[in-house]
């Protein structure tokens, strides 16, 4: 399987998740049926938001509390033995069920949307989950996305598409940088307005100013990076926080160590955020590899 050709891998390591396979389906109410046809990556963002729902400390059942959840809705039947997977008839694996089932196993009542943007799929969901509060849709809402790499062809996609680097590890703005590391991850945050959470004396990691979303239309190949695509997304979002970018001390950037990735993002970048003083720039893939869907949030963290 290791080699360049068809049907092969380039890369020999990946970081993954441990005990996947392990659910307590009886905790959230989950009928064994369901819980063996649902995408090991729905159990998890189910299991993330309750977990992030209590440290938040908000009361969300039956409460007009917003979902929107991005993953990776692998068929299981793509990756387990016919035997192992037995669905009879549950539809529990299907990719709307990625925020449906947070949202029904939580009890939660607000807007349940499932987002797939690829790479910036819950970056969309977070700015989708700002829109809906301030539009009035909820009051509160849990944001999030996790990333399972079980199928076989995505290994394969990848590395003919030659995006892999061949030690597994990403490295940023490096000179020996051949491509990402594939890393499996979920995250999960909740968010309401600043106002209410003061009010409410809620426990504050952070504060969104502004976000912003877009498309590079025909300006590149899907999945290509365009720059200035890439900076009139965060001009919009700076606007409507009413802020500048000589005003930010950190930068935190998508760069995965791709060749035409980082200088395109570095570049448009540096021109942008001009200042006298130093600005500090940095990708947490660097760290802990390349989570796709749920790149960004990982990165707010």
């Amino acid at each position: 399987w290791k080699g360049e050709g068809l049907g092969q891998i380039n890369a020999e390591k990946g970081s993954f998740l441990k005990d996947i396979d392990l659910f307590d389906h009886v905790e959230f109410g989950i009928s064994s049926r369901d819980a063996r046809a649902m995408a090991p990556a729905t159990r998890k963002l189910i299991e993330l938001c309750f977990l992030a729902l209590l440290d938040s400390g908000i009361d969300y059942r039956k409460e007009n509390i917003g979902c929107y959840m991005s993953a990776n809705s692998i068929n299981l039947s793509n990756v387990s033995n016919p035997d192992a997977y037995e669905p009879r008839g549950s539809f529990a694996g299907g990719p709307s069920m990625v925020a449906n089932r947070v949202s029904n196993h939580l009890d939660l009542l607000g807007p349940s949307v499932p987002v797939d943007t690829a790479c910036s799929s819950s970056q969309t969901a977070m700015h989708l989950a700002v829109q809906g509060i301030l539009n009035g849709d909820c009051k509160a809402a849990v944001v999030g996305g996790c990333q399972i790499n079980h199928s076989l062809v995505d290994w394969i996609t990848y590395s003919q598409a030659k995006v892999l680097s061949t030690d597994g590890k990403c490295k940023p703005f490096d000179a020996s940088a051949d491509g990402f590391g594939r890393a499996e991850g979920g995250v999960v945050v909740v968010i309401k307005p600043l106002e209410d959470a003061l009010r409410d004396r809620d426990g504050i990691y952070a504060t969104i100013l502004g976000t912003s979303t877009n498309s590079t239309g025909s300006g590149g190949p899907p999945g290509a990076p365009v720059a200035e695509a890439q900076s009139q997304a965060m001009m919009v979002a700076f606007d409507r926080a009413n802020r500048k970018p000589v005003d930010v001390d950190y930068v935190e950037l998508h760069a995965t160590g791709t060749a035409k990735g980082d200088p395109t993002e570095v570049s448009w970048v540096g021109q942008h955020f001009q200042r006298p003083r130093e600005l500090l720039i940095g990708s947490v893939k660097g760290n802990i590899g390349y989570f796709n869907i749920q790149n960004r949030d990982r990165e707010l963290i």
